[in-house]
């Protein structure tokens, strides 16, 4: 059944406070809002509703045995909600945190149980985005963190993309404007004693190895070009390759 969806424009450095109301009261209330982060449009609902996390999943066409990842406060929540902090993830969170960077963490919180798709994985994004704090401040749940974008399909870097994909199928679209940023998040495994490269993405390799040196690289690839790298997907992908055919990208990370 097809729902309304309504679209707001709003500013992710300094977002207006009826609008951050209006999308927290949708999240609490059992909907989904998408908005821009620092990289791609994301599809945000209570990652502790499993009815909303099962429903992302299925307007993604996702595969329910990949987990989806979560928006978090800060390193203080994430110690709460996560089973172990090794070494490695407690200098990069102090280095990259807020910023594009997945760290997964081994989790097995029951209330987490559907975007763990019955796995032991939990991906975590802290964002710099003023919105997406100001959102998890007024709702107080973690935030799916799953890219705006049907599964194997480019992700969405505009409103307009969000609203083709999922009109009628999510309450609410903030539209944030365009994202300049054409990679997705760097994405790595923090979940043993030893940390390695499950994605490149937005923070080079370089950087992230004079954090950690002792990163475990499984498949360096070199980028084709200054926009699209080869990335490399492991065992957690939230935000495929992002939309850079700016002929799919009319208007508005």
């Amino acid at each position: 059944m097809l729902i309304k969806t309504k679209v707001l424009l709003g500013n992710q450095d300094n977002p207006d406070k009826s609008l951050i109301s209006d999308a927290a009261k949708v999240i609490t209330g059992g909907g989904i809002v998408s908005f821009p982060t620092e990289t791609v449009y994301a599809l945000g609902a209570d990652a502790f509703n499993e009815e909303m996390v099962a429903k992302i999943y299925r307007i993604k066409r996702r595969d329910r045995s990949k987990p989806i990842s979560v928006f978090l406060k800060g390193a203080q929540q994430t110690r709460r909600i996560v089973d172990f902090v090794n070494p490695d993830a407690e200098k990069l969170m102090e280095k990259f945190w807020p910023g594009p960077l997945t760290l997964v963490f081994t989790c097995t919180s029951s209330k987490l149980s559907v975007v763990l798709a019955k796995g032991d994985k939990l991906g975590v994004r802290v964002s710099p985005s003023n919105m997406i704090a100001q959102l998890l401040e007024e709702t107080g749940v973690p935030i799916t963190a799953t890219s705006a974008n049907i599964s194997g399909k480019k992700s969405c870097v505009a409103a307009n993309r969000v609203f083709y994909f999922f009109n009628g199928r999510v309450e609410l679209i903030i539209d944030g404007g365009k994202s300049n940023v054409f990679l997705p998040s760097t994405v790595l495994d923090v979940s043993g004693e030893d940390s390695s490269l499950i994605r490149l993405g937005h923070i080079p390799v370089e950087e992230i190895k004079k954090v950690v040196p002792s990163l475990r690289i499984p498949e360096e690839e070199e980028p084709k070009d200054d926009c699209k790298p080869e990335v490399k997907v492991g065992a957690v992908s939230e935000e495929p390759q992002n939309e850079t055919d700016q002929t799919q990208t009319s208007t508005v990370g």
